[in-house]
């Protein structure tokens, strides 16, 4: 006989995983919704907006990434927790990246002169020599 007493109660493993199961439709649609957002992108390059080409196209790869993270990666259907840290990492790195973009002006005045002092100059060609004639 068995050593451990039986119950009615069924006690979780903590070792077990849950699979969860994507209907197919959810991913064909996320399929075509990374399809359309790439064709975005690509036609959102063709443009200058100024300075919002970096905003539009971040926003495009975080929606992106977000949906292939949330669905493909199965975190829309896990603990609550991680779908929190996810979105404040997001948040985090967005942060830094808006940091980064804020003093990307402050040297562009030394970057200008620098340009300016170190321009290659190109010297004339000059003719090829001739040949000697032959006698």
């Amino acid at each position: 006989m068995s050593d451990h007493a039986e119950s009615g109660v069924q006690t979780e493993n903590p070792q077990s995983c849950h699979v969860h199961i994507v209907p197919i439709k959810v991913l064909i649609g996320v399929f075509l919704a990374l399809v359309v957002l790439t064709i975005v992108t690509v036609e959102a390059a063709k443009y200058d907006v100024g300075d919002v080409d970096v905003i539009v196209s971040m926003a495009i790869a975080t929606v992106k990434a977000s949906l292939v993270v949330f669905i493909f990666m199965h975190l829309w259907y896990d603990k609550p927790l991680n779908r929190i840290m996810f979105f404040f990492s997001i948040v985090f790195a967005a942060f830094f990246l808006c940091m980064i973009l804020l003093d990307s002006h402050a040297y562009d005045n030394y970057v200008k002169g620098f340009q300016q002092d170190k321009t290659p100059t190109v010297a004339p060609a000059s003719p090829p020599a001739a040949a000697p004639a032959k006698k």
